[in-house]
């Protein structure tokens, strides 16, 4: 192999190696945030669509939503959203 090869194979890899890394440093929210395709916002108005008046509680989990709250008659009601299309899960 040529000394000019060898020094592109090497420079190509240097360049591949520097790219996984700084993947592997991102900080977990970035990663969250890439996964993510509808918006709080948007969960909440889904899920009012769903029968839910109040909202209480809502957290971001492996890729959905959980919305906790109460319903027109005042029961607690749980739903889970898809982050990814909105779809109910629960």
């Amino acid at each position: 192999m040529s000394r000019m090869k060898l020094l592109a194979a090497a420079f190509t890899a240097a360049l591949m190696a520097g790219g996984a890394l700084a993947a592997a440093n991102e900080p977990p929210e970035t990663k969250l945030i890439a996964i993510r395709k509808i918006s709080e916002a948007q969960a909440r108005a889904i899920a009012f669509d769903h029968g839910l008046v109040h909202v209480e509680e809502i957290s971001f989990l492996d890729g959905r939503w959980e919305l906790a709250g109460r319903d027109v008659s005042g029961d607690e009601l749980v739903i889970d959203l898809n982050a990814k299309d909105g779809s109910r899960l629960r």
